[in-house]
């Protein structure tokens, strides 16, 4: 877990959720891991990460 949230954090992509996600190279892209980041105790913690299966958002896939 601790090299998918590493991965996740320093080469993935932003995900508009405060944090960073992973993604499998595929048409549509499916997301596969994601991280969000900030806690009341400081904006640099790690709140959770979790694995998901899903397609990207509709409007930022691009065409195949």
């Amino acid at each position: 877990m601790d090299r998918k949230i590493s991965t996740a954090i320093w080469s993935g992509e932003p995900n508009g959720r405060g944090g960073f996600s992973t993604y499998q190279n595929t048409c549509p892209r499916i997301e596969k891991f994601r991280t969000i980041i900030g806690t009341p105790a400081g904006t640099n913690d790690l709140l959770t990460a979790y694995k998901v299966d899903q397609p990207a958002v509709a409007s930022a896939v691009a065409r195949c």
